[in-house]
């Protein structure tokens, strides 16, 4: 029998859906359903944030068991930023959630770059705000 230890993370609930400003990015989360989290970003994310962002995330997944994360309003995501992407697969892995990330013209550029293999979920929608063109 193996056993292992795992990172139990107890948000403060005053730090639940409050709004955050990091650097030139706005953080917020809203609950759409008893097991669904939103957090929303707008700005930009770069190293000066993208750690802020995916402990963001870690504090409001506690839980839930599905998250969105939606960068549509998202100017610039930096490569600290796709990586604090990765750490939030991660991070929704260790929660047992699963999640999906929205994603606008600016980084759907980005991640045709940077994972062309598609290993993070990205929503696949016809919606004007997340077109490539």
């Amino acid at each position: 029998m193996s056993t292992s230890t795992s990172r139990v993370f107890r948000p403060d609930p005053e730090s639940i859906g409050r709004r955050e400003v990091h650097h030139r990015a706005i953080f917020t989360a809203h609950f759409d359903a008893p097991s669904t989290v939103t957090v929303t970003v707008e700005g930009e994310v770069d190293a000066s944030n993208s750690r802020e962002l995916a402990n963001y995330v870690q504090r409001h997944i506690a839980g839930a068991t599905h998250l969105v994360v939606d960068l549509r309003l998202v100017d610039f995501l930096g490569t600290a930023g796709f990586a604090a992407l990765h750490n939030i697969n991660v991070i929704c892995c260790g929660a047992d959630a699963t999640w999906v990330l929205q994603a606008g013209r600016q980084v759907r550029r980005l991640l045709e770059i940077c994972d062309p293999e598609g290993v993070l979920p990205l929503e696949r929608s016809l919606s004007l705000l997340n077109s490539g063109s």
